[in-house]
C-alpha cells in the first residue's frame, strides 16, 4: 500500500535519475501513480470522523477538504521516500532492499492520518441562533422535569404516609380484653365491619402500589430523555465557548457580535447546568420512590393474610418474567 502512495516519488526519481537501469520500470511506477490519488482519498475517508462525515456540512465543501487532505497524505509520503531516494543516490531498482524506506513513509503517513482525523473531529463554531435555540430547548426541558421532579415528590411522600399507616395499624393492640356478652357481640360487629374495610384497603392499596410504580417508571423515562438532551447541549456548550475565543477583527460591528456570542453562551450554560441539577435531583427521587414502594408492597403481603401473599408472588413473578424479556431482547 505504502509502496502505490510513493508511486509519483518512485517515477519522478526515476525520471531525473537517468539510470539505464531503472528506465524499464518507468511505466509501472507511473501506472501505479494514477491509482495513488484514489487510495489516498479511501484512507482519509477510512479515517475521517469528524467533519467530512457532517451533513451539517455542505457536501462540497466536504469532497473539497477531502481531496485537500488525501494530497496532503500523497505529500508527506511521497516528499519522505524522495528524499530517501535523493540522499542515497540510489541507481538500483528502489524495490531491493527498500523496506527502511517504505517503512518510514508508512509511519510518517500513518501520523498524518492520525492529525487530520484529530484535527476534522474539533467542535465546529456555532451561530448565536444555534445558541439561542439550543437555550429555549433547554428552558423547555427544565419546565418538564421540574414538574416530573413535583409530580414524583407528590407520590413518594403519598406512599411514605401510606407505609406509616399500616405500620401504626400493624403494631396496634394484638388483643382486647371482653367482660361481657354484649360487649363480645358488638366486638363480633367490628370484627365484620373491618374485615369489610380490609378488603377495600387491599384492593385500593393494590391500585396505589401500581400506580406509584408506573410514576417511578415514566419519570425514569423522562429523565434519560433529558439526559439525552443534555448530551446534545454539552456539545454545543462547547462549541459556543470555542465560538467566543475565536479572534475576530477589531471592528465595531465584530465586537458587537463577539458580545452577543458570549452573552448567549453563558445563558446557554447556565441553563444546562439548572437542567442537569433538576435530572440527578429527580434521579434521586425515583431512587426514594421506588424504594417506598418496594417497603408498601412487602407491607402489604404482611399485612393483608393469604391474599397479600398470592398477591406478592404475583407480582414477584411478573417482575421477574419481565426482566428476562429485556435481557432476551437485548441478547437478540
Amino acid at each position: 500500500m505504502t509502496m502505490i502512495l510513493a508511486a509519483p516519488a518512485l517515477a519522478a526519481r526515476i525520471e531525473f535519475s537517468g539510470a539505464p537501469s531503472l528506465a524499464p520500470y518507468l511505466r509501472e511506477w507511473l501506472w501505479a501513480s494514477i491509482a495513488s490519488p484514489l487510495l489516498a482519498v479511501a484512507l482519509v475517508r477510512l479515517f475521517a470522523k469528524g467533519r467530512l462525515r457532517s451533513r451539517s456540512v455542505p457536501a462540497v465543501k466536504r469532497g473539497l477538504g477531502l481531496l485537500a487532505r488525501a494530497a496532503i497524505v500523497l505529500g508527506v509520503i511521497n516528499v519522505a521516500v524522495f528524499v530517501q531516494l535523493t540522499d542515497a543516490g540510489r541507481t538500483d531498482h528502489v524495490i531491493a532492499n527498500g523496506l527502511p524506506l517504505f517503512t518510514l513513509a508508512a509511519v510518517l503517513g500513518i501520523a498524518t492520518l492520525i492529525a487530520i482525523s484529530v484535527f476534522d473531529r474539533r467542535p465546529t463554531p456555532v451561530s448565536v441562533q444555534e445558541i439561542r435555540a439550543a437555550t429555549a430547548e433547554a428552558k423547555r426541558a427544565l419546565s418538564r422535569v421540574r414538574a416530573e421532579n413535583e409530580r414524583v415528590r407528590r407520590q413518594a411522600e403519598q406512599v411514605q404516609a401510606r407505609l406509616a399507616k399500616l405500620r401504626a395499624r400493624a403494631a396496634g393492640p394484638a388483643g382486647r380484653s371482653t367482660h361481657s356478652t354484649s360487649e363480645r357481640a358488638r366486638d363480633r360487629k367490628n370484627d365484620r365491619r373491618q374485615s369489610a374495610r380490609s378488603d377495600l384497603d387491599f384492593h385500593a392499596l393494590r391500585i396505589f402500589h401500581r400506580e406509584s410504580y408506573l410514576c417511578a417508571d415514566t419519570a425514569h423515562v423522562a429523565y434519560q430523555s433529558a439526559q439525552t438532551s443534555l448530551r446534545t447541549m454539552s456539545y454545543v456548550v462547547r462549541r459556543a465557548q470555542i465560538g467566543t475565543q475565536i479572534w475576530l477583527p477589531t471592528s465595531r460591528a465584530s465586537r458587537v457580535a463577539r458580545a452577543e456570542m458570549r452573552d448567549a453562551a453563558t445563558h446557554l450554560a447556565r441553563s444546562h447546568g439548572e437542567l442537569r441539577t433538576q435530572v440527578d435531583q429527580g434521579l434521586g427521587l425515583v431512587r426514594t420512590l421506588n424504594a417506598n414502594t418496594s417497603d408498601l408492597k412487602h407491607e402489604i403481603r404482611d399485612n393483608y393474610g393469604e391474599d397479600g401473599r398470592s398477591w406478592f408472588e404475583a407480582l414477584e413473578q411478573r417482575i421477574a418474567e419481565a426482566r428476562a424479556e429485556r435481557r432476551a431482547s437485548r441478547i437478540g
